[in-house]
């Protein structure tokens, strides 16, 4: 099984367990169109970014062995709030992070929002490695945010 077949398999069972609620749609897509629109794109992001330091700190993850356990941990945190799930590769000297299962939104902000998502994730993923003893000039960096895929963060790139 390749990569892409075992990411979607993944998310596929993942979907399985899950129940979507649209309550909240209108109101996100309302909120990004607006911060988009007023605030400018790349302000829109770095409130995105901000949002995401803010989840990691209200949702804190013990100190962790391994990049396994890390990885573990943060998953049950995304589990809580039903925002997917992530899986860490350890490549030379960075950290690869793919996050699937992401809550989507459609129409005229797809692509803003799958913006805004993957800073709010790569800010909470930029938190919670620094918290576990990472280096506080490194930024997470996002590699790919694409609407139909798994987002692809690098730490350490």
């Amino acid at each position: 099984m390749d990569k892409k077949t075992a990411n979607q398999a993944r998310s596929l069972e993942y979907f399985r367990g899950r129940q979507f609620s649209g309550q909240w749609r209108l109101f996100m897509t309302a909120l990004v169109e607006e911060l988009n629109a007023s605030a400018g794109s790349q302000e829109m992001l770095a409130f995105f970014g901000h949002l995401g330091t803010k989840i990691a700190s209200d949702l804190p993850i013990d100190e962790q062995d391994t990049l396994e356990g890390l990885e573990a941990a943060i998953n049950r945190r995304w589990n809580q709030l039903d925002w997917g799930w992530c899986q860490f590769h350890g490549e030379s000297d960075m950290i690869v992070i793919v996050h699937d299962a992401w809550p989507r939104l459609d129409g005229t902000v797809r692509e803003t929002w799958t913006a805004a998502l993957a800073a709010l994730l790569g800010g909470a993923y930029n938190a919670w490695l620094r918290d576990q003893g990472g280096d506080r000039t490194v930024e997470v960096q996002v590699l790919k945010a694409q609407p139909d895929g798994p987002l692809e963060f690098c730490y350490g790139c």
